[in-house]
């Protein structure tokens, strides 16, 4: 069997951990083959081929939570690139729990995400679900809570501009430098933003959307990981974006706007100024994980 799994843009503005969108391209793709015992091939981007890879991981769990013997033979094509920001443990994570799930004949969505959980763990050090969850369900998501699982989905189809700089911040990193505590006035901040931003997104007011794409919680930590980041955020603003953030935990960073790839181009340009590659690409609200 093959399931495609598609890379996300988590947080999503004032969502820390909490909203999260799938995205068409890029994606990973995992090929599998019931088999005695876990075995992974690992073509595209790099990541490790043995028991540390996160699709592996999550395959494992879910066998070990439905308490069967048995194993997965697993071909992964990596499309998504690693600490990119992208969702890539994520959509792995994903992809490996649901073709273990066809294999064992498990529809429980709770289930599933339980073992993709335990990949972006092994990845991350977290369980966080903002990748995971609209990597499997598609659209855009939003998490009331892990266990048990409760999820709303807001049926939207935007246009994003993308860019992605040949730099990388590891998740773990990102999460490292974030604080114990927040002072409560960013706290109200963010979900004043965040319950304004669903109701804009409901309304398919872009413009709103993009005024709200602003974070208070992790990303004013999270930028001196980024130091390029007002840079390219200028640089997408004066090309006509209605508002621009970073995707996940970084580096890739995504905007909003009428002309996304005139803002994506100037977002890649400004990068190149500064002395750094990177790709730039125009897509739109993603379905969930497919499989065939």
């Amino acid at each position: 069997m093959k399931v495609y799994a598609p890379a996300t843009i988590a947080n999503f503005g004032p969502g820390f951990d909490v909203f999260g969108m799938a995205i068409e391209r890029p994606g990973d793709e995992i090929i599998a083959k019931e088999s005695d015992d876990f075995s992974i091939e690992v073509i595209g981007y790099s990541v490790p081929a043995d028991d540390n890879n996160v699709a592996l991981v999550a395959a494992k769990a879910l066998f070990k939570l439905a308490g069967v013997e048995g194993g997965v033979r697993i071909k992964l094509k990596k499309g998504i690139r690693p600490r990119s920001g992208l969702g890539s443990s994520g959509a792995s994570s994903l992809g490996g729990a649901v073709v273990a799930a066809r294999i064992l004949g498990i529809e429980d969505d709770a289930l599933i995400i339980k073992a993709a959980l335990e990949g972006e763990k092994k990845a991350s050090g977290s369980p966080h679900g903002d990748n995971v969850i609209p990597s499997y369900y598609g659209g855009f998501t939003i998490i009331e809570s892990l266990d048990p699982l409760r999820v709303h989905g807001i049926d939207i189809s935007i246009k994003v501009a993308m860019v992605l700089p040949e730099v990388e911040v590891p998740t773990s990193e990102a999460r490292k430098v974030l604080p114990k505590k927040i002072p409560i006035r960013d706290a109200v901040r963010n979900i004043a933003m965040a319950s304004s931003l669903v109701l804009a997104l409901k309304e398919g007011d872009l413009e709103t959307v993009g005024r709200l794409l602003d974070d208070h919680i992790a990303l004013p930590y999270r930028k001196a990981l980024m130091p390029w980041f007002e840079r390219v955020r200028e640089a997408a603003l004066n090309a006509g974006a209605y508002g621009v953030t970073v995707s996940g935990s970084g580096p890739a960073m995504f905007a909003v706007g009428e002309n996304p790839r005139e803002i994506a181009k100037a977002m890649g340009e400004a990068f190149e100024e500064l002395g750094i590659k990177s790709e730039y690409w125009v897509t739109k609200t993603g379905r969930g994980a497919k499989w065939f």
